[in-house]
């Protein structure tokens, strides 16, 4: 016991600065990854729980913010906003759901303020690892939200990266400062984009590496441990469609003509109107993935789970937020993987034989040496980091 307590005492602690919220399945993911990896090599790993990105932002007397709140209360008392109402409840439900993941899986912190970090709180761990996802978004246009997820608060030699996003194709001008000074603060930078890289370039002149995703450098078992069936299971002859920017037009269209076609059913669980948005945690997205017939998807995330369990998938464009391609490009194509766009494969979705056979096969027979090259790299860039 003694021996066991003493090594634990000289392993390494991390800490995880990164997107945290109960509602997304890709953060939540990457986050287990994350820490899964580093734990692998044998670090004390835990991820600090932002309090502002839990709950809703509080209003500092900004005469804007209050009068828009008026409104809405007014609003919505009036019968207005029913819709509005109604996807907020049905999100609070999802968060609640989504943390029993959380809490089962993941090692966390109480929650802090990024604002106002505890005393001494750089003190408490050996390195703070930022990543993965767009933690440097800039997501509540706030200069202090980079500044934390550049991990400012800490000592340059404490900082680590692993395979964080902008999630843009430009610096937002209003911080170019901010952005440089944190970029700058750190001996060794890796991203998850090729893009990204190329703007970490221009602005400070640094080379960064570019690594995979954290979802892609732990092996594929450890995902198939964590599996879990969801309770509106129906059977493995199903289409699923994962669409955060919206799954309407004419991709919905084809996908239900499809799923008739086939006589298979369509499993959205995004579709605010059905169990499936309320009751998926992270384990069984990833569930329902492994089982499908196909994916249909505008989701980076959901294309990356599609690779690992090689199943065919469709990716639609995204019209909700820009410059979201980049990350899809490198994964495509660092994998070899060509002609998964919907645009590229609409027809054969109306098509018979061979012609739609292209919707359910997927040549996936170079994923395994490129997995096996990434890991090395990202092992031996690790390894400098943390020498």
């Amino acid at each position: 016991m003694q021996r066991q307590m003493h090594r634990e005492d000289k392993m390494k602690k991390i800490a995880i600065i990164t997107l945290y919220d109960d509602i997304n399945f890709g953060d939540k993911l990457q986050n287990y990854a994350v820490q899964t990896y580093f734990q692998g090599i044998n670090t004390c790993v835990t991820t600090v729980v932002d309090a502002r990105q839990t709950k809703p932002a509080r209003i500092y007397l900004n005469p804007v913010k209050i009068l828009k709140r008026i409104a809405h209360f007014v609003l919505q008392h009036l019968g207005f906003e029913k819709e509005k109402i109604k996807r907020k409840e049905l999100q609070k439900k999802r968060r609640q759901y989504i943390k029993g993941f959380s809490d089962e899986y993941l090692s966390t912190t109480p929650p802090v303020n990024y604002w106002r970090l505890p005393r001494g709180f750089a003190d408490r761990f050996d390195y703070f690892v930022t990543g993965s996802d767009q933690v440097w978004h800039c997501w509540k246009n706030d200069r202090r939200e980079p500044e934390y997820f550049f991990l400012m608060f800490a000592a340059p030699a404490q900082r680590l990266t692993v395979a964080p996003s902008f999630g843009f194709d430009e610096f937002p001008k209003k911080y170019l400062k901010t952005y440089k000074k944190g970029l700058e603060g750190f001996e060794y930078l890796s991203i998850r984009e090729e893009r990204g890289a190329e703007l970490i370039k221009e602005l400070t002149g640094k080379e960064a590496t570019v690594l995979l995703d954290p979802t892609m450098l732990i092996d594929t078992t450890e995902w198939l441990k964590i599996l879990r069936k969801p309770s509106q299971y129906v059977d493995d002859n199903y289409i699923f469609v994962y669409a955060l920017g919206g799954f309407d037009g004419e991709v919905r269209e084809k996908t239900y003509q499809l799923a008739e076609s086939l006589g298979a059913p369509v499993v959205d669980i995004m579709d605010i109107d059905s169990d499936y948005y309320i009751h998926t945690r992270p384990d069984e997205f990833l569930y329902w993935i492994y089982h499908a017939r196909l994916v249909v998807t505008d989701s980076f995330h959901a294309s990356v789970f599609s690779i690992l369990f090689d199943r065919p998938f469709v990716v639609t464009g995204r019209s909700d937020i820009k410059g979201m391609g980049s990350r899809l490009d490198t994964l495509f194509n660092k994998f070899g993987i060509t002609g998964r766009h919907f645009d590229d494969l609409k027809d054969a979705f109306d098509s018979a034989g061979e012609a739609r056979e292209r919707l359910f096969s997927v040549d996936y027979s170079g994923v395994p040496r490129v997995l096996a090259a990434e890991r090395k790299k990202a092992e031996e860039f690790y390894k400098k980091c943390l020498r």
